[in-house]
């Protein structure tokens, strides 16, 4: 397994389990909150089956994050008997709606055929929509399918390209390649100045993590 491939694994984990309840990061949630924000408590607090039930009312009325989390339930069995069919249909219908995390949820669903067949092409053009929209994951995993040439042709300007935006926005898997990139002149012109300032903000992050 490539290194592209072995990204894509633990990201789609993290898809799964934490990126649709990203909002556990926020302010508390309270009572008056929306069913989304519920949903998020309750998984918070592991009541799997009253979160999925807040995300049904949630895409009832048309949350995009809500249907977005509850795809993802369903593709992992959490809190529901596992479907994939049913999950992909959420996550498909968020993403056709153009709804950057669901997005990259069914790029990286493509990406590791996860349900579906595997699909490079498809995987590609649903997170390159993502990363147009500013998605941090999905400009880091865009970079790795340039570098890589899956899904497109490969590309080391264009991979150094998403790299760099996706490194000033903090993320530290891109700052480390960036960094690598100026030092190996892969993509961009041989910059050890620059590769040194990288560096260092790899130790910024390190700190911050």
């Amino acid at each position: 397994m490539n290194n592209t491939a072995k990204l894509f694994n633990i990201s789609l984990t993290k898809i799964l389990l934490l990126i649709s309840f990203s909002f556990l990061l926020l302010s508390p949630v309270i009572a008056e909150d929306g069913l989304y924000e519920r949903g998020i408590e309750l998984v918070e607090q592991k009541d799997y089956e009253k979160a999925l039930k807040a995300f049904e009312l949630g895409a009832k009325t048309g949350d995009l994050n809500a249907m977005t989390a509850l795809g993802i339930m369903y593709i992992t069995g959490v809190g529901v008997i596992q479907n994939d069919v049913k999950g992909f249909k959420y996550v498909q219908d968020a993403a056709n709606k153009s709804h950057p995390k669901a997005q990259y949820t069914l790029g990286a669903i493509y990406y590791l055929g996860a349900g579906v067949n595997i699909d490079f092409n498809k995987a590609f053009n649903w997170i390159r929509l993502s990363a147009d929209q500013g998605y941090l994951d999905a400009q880091h995993n865009l970079a790795l399918m340039y570098e890589a040439g899956e899904g497109v042709s490969q590309d080391f300007k264009k991979a150094y390209e998403y790299y760099l935006i996706a490194a000033r926005s903090g993320n530290l898997d891109s700052q480390i390649r960036v960094a690598q990139m100026y030092k190996e002149a892969i993509g961009t012109e041989k910059n050890l100045e620059k590769s040194a300032y990288w560096l260092k903000k790899i130790e910024e992050s390190k700190l911050k993590n």
